[in-house]
């Protein structure tokens, strides 16, 4: 299968042309009762199973396609629906970046000329990013969101916690194939909290419905020069994921990434380049199993440099193989960026107005997306830091499994 496309040609025919190989196939499927073509005749479309629909509608090649198709009749929409189709659906198209999710409870879409608007305004139109289904009382705030599910934000009412912790609550992402062989949606969620001494780590899961302590180290266990730390002399930073590890920047008088793998829970340690400078670094997926970082490093009074680096990944806890320098780049404008995160390998990042350039003032202020080729593009505009924006991946509604 090479690609295919779809032409809705009334509110009761479409016609799908798949191209495999070298040769191209027009199919035309009509279901309207007394429907028929130009030539007078119709096809026996209803004599074919779901299965074999499913078949030919796998073959679409975008996203674009099968939501066309979804919405020409309702036998392609009940098997574009099927949460097995669905699955298969994930499994070849990666979620689109829809826009970010504000920790108060609102929706951000992204603009244009970005890819996914069309399905990020469908987005916005169809859910309920107030949260109005949560039980009162109010105050819950967005936390996460994961697997490209409908509102599968982590929401949680803040807890009050004392000066020396700072607790943070994420997903899980799900194993594609567990996903596959399970009856219904299922998911984990993750709290970690940064206590004085040690973390504290549990996991619930929506299949036992009970929460699970996390065998966590000690900041001594970390870095033996700490023994102890509080929120202005915290380790972890920049949460991160990569082929099933969570990767957190920790700040120590030797550099390294806190590790937690999503498959047994136990967490290690895997250490900077040497070479390392930065000041602020996530983990992206590289690929052919290769780990990449993107680092900042400010240069006072000129500019703010971006520095990729990429390594073979480690295996059961062991060190990974020596950093690689891959490129580097000067970032668009002259002030500090904060990160939002990292979709599809690629960094998510905005202009910080505090460390403004007075004498440089930019145009405008947005959201960038930066591959690992330090290609860059805008998501959208500025979103204020306070609300906490969490980047939102999915699929257009049609093509949207039912909310957990």
């Amino acid at each position: 299968m090479k690609g295919g496309i779809v032409e809705v040609l009334s509110a009761s025919s479409c016609r799908i042309e798949l191209t495999l190989s070298k040769f191209r196939y027009p199919i035309f499927l009509c279901h309207a009762a007394g429907a028929e073509l130009g030539d007078g005749t119709a096809p026996p479309v209803d004599s074919l199973t779901d299965d074999v629909l499913a078949s030919i509608l796998i073959r679409l090649p975008t996203l674009a396609d099968l939501g066309r198709a979804a919405t020409a009749c309702p036998t392609f929409r009940r098997v574009i629906a099927d949460p097995a189709f669905l699955r298969r659906v994930r499994a070849l198209h990666p979620a689109l970046l829809l826009g970010f999710l504000t920790s108060t409870g609102g929706f951000r879409p992204a603009e244009p000329p970005y890819p996914s608007v069309p399905a990020a305004r469908a987005v916005a139109r169809a859910a309920d990013f107030s949260y109005s289904f949560l039980p009162a009382p109010s105050g819950w705030a967005v936390r996460d969101a994961r697997d490209g599910r409908d509102l599968a934000a982590a929401v949680q009412q803040p807890h009050l916690l004392d000066r020396d912790r700072k607790s943070e609550v994420f997903l899980v992402p799900s194993d594609l194939e567990a996903a596959a062989a399970a009856p219904q949606m299922s998911f984990r969620v993750v709290w970690m909290a940064q206590c004085p001494t040690k973390l504290v780590t549990f996991i619930f899961s929506s299949d036992s419905g009970q929460w699970d302590a996390v065998a966590s180290p000690t900041w001594n266990d970390l870095d033996p020069a700490k023994s102890r730390v509080t929120m202005a002399s915290r380790l972890l930073y920049f949460r991160s994921y990569a082929y099933g590890c969570f990767y957190w920047m920790m700040m120590s008088i030797t550099p390294s990434f806190l590790v937690l793998d999503r498959a047994r829970m136990e967490f290690s340690l895997l250490n900077y380049p040497s070479e390392f400078s930065g000041q602020a670094s996530v983990i992206a997926e590289a690929g052919e199993g290769r780990l990449g970082m993107f680092s900042f490093n400010a240069k006072f009074g000129e500019s703010f440099e971006l520095d990729i680096f990429s390594t073979v990944r480690p295996i059961q806890g062991e060190g990974a193989s020596k950093w690689q320098t891959t490129r580097g780049a000067m970032l668009p404008h002259q002030y500090r960026y904060q990160i939002l995160g990292v979709v599809n390998a690629q960094l998510l990042v905005q202009g910080d107005l505090e460390f403004l350039d007075e004498d440089f003032l930019p145009p405008h202020v947005e959201v960038l997306q930066i591959a690992l080729n330090t290609d860059y593009g805008s998501v959208c505009g500025m979103i204020d830091e306070a609300l906490h924006p969490v980047p939102l991946l999915g699929y257009p509604p049609s093509l949207s499994s039912p909310s957990i």
